[in-house]
């Protein structure tokens, strides 16, 4: 969250729904339902609109986090939403204005007017497995304003509560921990891999594994290098390494090379190199999303190891954005060192 202040929303009216239960949130993952009242809407409806714009690089245009626009006149309907984002862009004037008005003690809302606080969050907050986020501020020049300095933070806040319902999804039923174990004392890092994939290659030169689920296809490759290696500290260097592995799996197979986007990220608790792109083929009508990952790892095999950890989907004509976010948390349980392995998922 960059380190930026995230107020611990304290709610009044909780008290009576934590005595007699709360039901349990619902909604799709990575979708977040949007509440305020009409007004707010012609007031900050761009600013909204701006907070959800960030999409995959993909054929076809994907919100990475999706929102849905609710209606603010009956905002009681609204509260069991598994993500939900309630906000206020100046004086409280229809229903859900006036709900927070009473949600919000006195001293939290004199703080919003004197733009003291702004972003209030609270998890299970009217649901189980919920993520509320509260945005209110004095006016809609202040709600614009905020709402672009803060939007890493605001997205931030959904992105990883889903990513954490994903992971217990995933990981809540059969996993595949003999391999998992196998991988730690053959290769000296283990993935915690679904039931439903299998491994489809097994290559020595380059050194990678390969690994498959079917409807859709989606790939995930790990590969590893010896010491560091230079080509992970550039995108053309990544780019090398990605079509080099793909190559394997199609010897037609490579990035295109005019789309794309790399920087600093974050896999799990450590810090990497991001490359997402667009992949194709000339030897069939194929191709589509993949996130790339690397770093180095001082602590792996005998002198270090570089890491490079590619994730692929294949989906024509359906949706790659949820499979893109799967990929990303199978990823993300990726362990490489003694230290690592002791660590909790």
């Amino acid at each position: 969250m960059n380190g930026r202040k995230i107020l611990i929303l304290l709610l009044p009216l909780l008290a009576g729904l934590l005595s007699c239960g709360k039901p349990r949130g619902w909604g799709e993952l990575y979708h977040v339902t949007v509440l305020a009242d009409s007004s707010d809407w012609e007031r900050a409806g761009q600013a909204i609109e701006e907070l959800f714009a960030p999409e995959w690089i993909g054929p076809q245009p994907e919100r990475i986090l999706e929102f849905i626009q609710a209606d603010g006149k009956a905002p009681q309907e609204i509260l069991n939403r598994r993500n939900l984002l309630i906000f206020r862009a100046g004086p409280a004037e229809g229903p859900t204005g006036r709900m927070l008005d009473k949600l919000l003690s006195a001293d939290v809302r004199d703080r919003i007017q004197q733009e003291e606080g702004f972003l209030f969050a609270r998890e299970e907050a009217f649901a189980l497995e919920q993520q509320l986020v509260i945005l209110a501020a004095p006016t809609a020049l202040s709600f614009l304003r905020q709402t672009r300095e803060r939007a890493a933070d605001i997205r931030g806040l959904f992105l990883e509560h889903s990513r954490r319902l994903q992971h217990e999804g995933l990981y809540r039923r059969m996993e595949q921990e003999d391999l998992a174990d196998s991988l730690q004392q053959v290769h000296g890092w283990k993935l915690r891999l679904p039931v439903d994939w299998f491994l489809i290659q097994d290559e020595e030169h380059p050194r990678f594994l390969r690994f498959r689920r079917l409807n859709p296809d989606r790939w995930i490759t790990v590969h590893w290098v010896e010491g560091e290696d230079s080509l992970r500290h550039s995108e053309a260097g990544l780019r090398q390494v990605r079509n080099g592995l793909g190559r394997f799996y199609n010897d037609k197979e490579a990035c295109v090379p005019e789309v794309g986007r790399f920087g600093l990220s974050r896999l799990g608790e450590r810090s990497v190199q991001q490359l997402e792109g667009l992949w194709g083929t000339d030897a069939f009508i194929g191709g589509g999303p993949f996130l790339f990952w690397s770093w180095y790892d001082p602590l792996a095999g005998a002198s270090g190891r570089t890491y490079y950890i590619d994730a692929v989907v294949l989906n024509p004509g359906g949706d790659k954005g949820p499979f893109l976010h799967q990929l990303r948390t199978i990823a993300s349980t990726f362990r490489g060192h003694v230290d690592e392995f002791k660590r909790e998922d």
